[in-house]
């Protein structure tokens, strides 16, 4: 029997997290794929989250809450959650925010990511966007400047979207997980260009369609106003970490375009956006 591991990185947001562990139940049909959930807990609070494992486990799937290490981020939690997952069986392990949803086809789809590569592949699935089309999962970050999004130009990077990553088991191994350096953001990217010097290849699940509303837990809104400091700060030193490790001679581009930031963050959310936008970089710098 197959076994398709979950990863779910909760920081209080045990809400978005009992519907997200609904999404899963709606969309497991097949009873020979065994589904196991690992729900971290980085807020310290326990208790929401073993309602929602009880939840899970009602509708017939393997659940664990994962406590008492306090706030790893979201790399190493993801690594602890993989770890459980690994004892537990999991031929794929399938890492989701607790505010993204499966809203089309079916958990055995992801199960089936391995089949074909040896049992080694990183995959996306896919989304519906504003005008009804189905497209791959992924962003894109530009490896002069750091800044990310969507779209892909010719400087650009492009990595599976974060918040629904699926790795096989060989896949992980043979990647070590994520880079754990990364407390919030950039580890997809650092996870790309890891996985392409491997020579893992990536694969678009493109019938299991997931929708994303981010920022739930981390503040990381579009609107340069409504951004929390949380984002400006672990944004800004996440960035300088993924240049100095990957692209060292590009650093100083980077901190430029991270200091031009700066001046956006200033002028759009004031000072405490600007001041968290400089002690990110330069912790990163150091880090």
């Amino acid at each position: 029997m197959t076994t398709l591991g979950i990863a779910v990185v909760d920081y209080r947001s045990a809400a978005d997290t009992a519907g997200l562990v609904r999404s899963i139940v709606a969309h497991h049909h097949d009873p020979d794929l065994r589904v196991a959930v690992a729900l971290v807990d980085n807020g310290d609070r326990r208790a929401p989250l073993e309602e929602v494992a009880d939840l899970a486990r009602r509708h017939g799937l393997l659940a664990r809450v994962l406590h008492g290490h306090g706030n790893v981020g979201y790399a190493a939690g993801n690594n602890l959650a993989a770890r459980w997952l690994r004892d537990a069986g999991a031929d794929v392990i399938w890492v989701l925010n607790p505010d993204a949803r499966i809203t089309g086809g079916s958990l055995a789809s992801a199960a089936r990511l391995g089949a074909g590569d040896d049992g080694c592949a990183i995959g996306a699935t896919a989304y519906r966007d504003g005008g009804g089309t189905v497209r791959p999962d992924l962003g894109a970050v530009d490896l002069w400047t750091g800044r990310s999004g969507r779209s892909a130009g010719p400087r650009a990077l492009t990595y599976v979207a974060g918040h629904s990553v699926l790795l096989t088991r060989a896949a992980f191994d043979g990647l070590g997980g994520f880079g754990e350096e990364f407390f919030l953001f950039y580890e997809e990217a650092d996870l790309a260009v890891r996985s392409a010097r491997l020579g893992v290849p990536v694969r678009v699940v493109a019938d299991l369609l997931v929708t994303h509303a981010g920022g739930g837990a981390t503040g990381a809104s579009a609107d340069l106003r409504a951004k929390s400091l949380l984002t400006w700060f672990h944004a800004s030193r996440s960035c300088m970490i993924f240049f100095r490790r990957h692209y060292p001679r590009r650093l100083p581009v980077a901190v430029a375009a991270r200091l031009l930031y700066a001046g956006r963050a200033l002028l759009a959310a004031g000072p405490a956006a600007a001041g968290a936008v400089l002690r990110g970089t330069a912790a990163g710098l150091r880090s």
